[in-house]
């Protein structure tokens, strides 16, 4: 039989991102290793985890574990991981107060998982924007942690680490659904967007920040769409999680069962798409 190989893409999309790992259940289910794996944001994080030899079912107990309530999360980053609260964040001046992107990264990145981008399992690609040439980059060498920090910098909240000397934030600035960059030796192109839409006001009012984050969110889908018009992928799968914000991290369980309706609308398009076809 005929082999063939298949690109998966994970977009960025915050807690929302969380969904992913339902999707990547059917890849396990199927008995399908992705030949290449390109993640965006949060697509970067789960990507990597899988890309680094995780299964799903152990990505989906690890993220129930570490996002089950505040308290455990505060007793597993002050308490497991050691972290003291003051590395959590990057202090620029007074004007200047981010979260710590690659700090962040690296407490989502279980303590087994390889440390460099070219010793995981399947090939990854890590989309973060370079700030000062104003172009994606994408990273498939060096820190794994670091690219991840790179990837997930939402600009104004979490602080990059820099990369080559420059400022890098948020690939979906860019590239928030990476598909593209899954392309090259593979038969089948797989994109999961789980971007979402901005939130309706309570009351006709909106706060600043979430005017900040509904304006991102209005920019990558937009994004999202023309390149999808230009050249789009075999599949396309948009989990139905527009109900949760970028910050719902600790509303993991309801993210992944808003998900299950798109992971049976993977699996039914990859059937059908592959038939009796051995896939690797």
């Amino acid at each position: 039989m005929e082999t063939r190989r298949i690109g998966l893409a994970l977009g960025g999309g915050g807690a929302r991102g969380l969904a992913h790992i339902a999707l990547l259940e059917v890849f396990d289910e199927m008995g399908i290793v992705p030949g290449v794996i390109a993640g965006c944001s949060m697509g970067a994080l789960v990507g990597a985890c899988y890309a680094a030899g995780m299964s799903a079912k152990d990505l989906r107990a690890h993220a129930e574990a570490l996002l089950n309530n505040r308290v455990d999360f505060a007793r597993y980053v002050f308490g497991a991981r050691k972290t003291r609260p003051l590395e959590l964040l990057s202090l620029k001046g007074l004007a200047s107060m981010h979260l710590d992107g690659e700090r962040l990264a690296d407490l989502g990145l279980p303590d087994h998982l390889p440390r460099n981008i070219e010793e995981t399992r399947i090939p990854l690609k890590i989309v973060a924007c370079d700030y000062e040439r104003m172009e994606e980059a994408v990273l498939t060498t060096g820190s794994l942690a670091r690219a991840v920090g790179a990837s997930i910098a939402i600009p104004g909240l979490i602080a990059a680490p820099h990369i080559d000397g420059r400022i890098h934030v948020d690939g979906g600035v860019v590239n928030p659904v990476p598909f593209d960059h899954v392309r090259d030796g593979v038969d089948l192109v797989v994109a999961i967007d789980v971007t979402g839409r901005p939130r309706p006001a309570e009351s006709g009012k909106l706060g600043n920040m979430d005017l900040a984050i509904g304006s991102l969110l209005i920019m990558f889908n937009r994004l999202a769409e023309l390149k999808r018009a230009l050249s789009p992928p075999d599949i396309y799968v948009t989990p139905k999680v527009d109900q949760f914000g970028s910050g719902d991290f600790f509303r993991v369980r309801d993210i992944l069962a808003a998900a299950e309706p798109a992971k049976d609308e993977l699996k039914r398009k990859l059937e059908r798409m592959l038939l009796t076809t051995d896939v690797t």
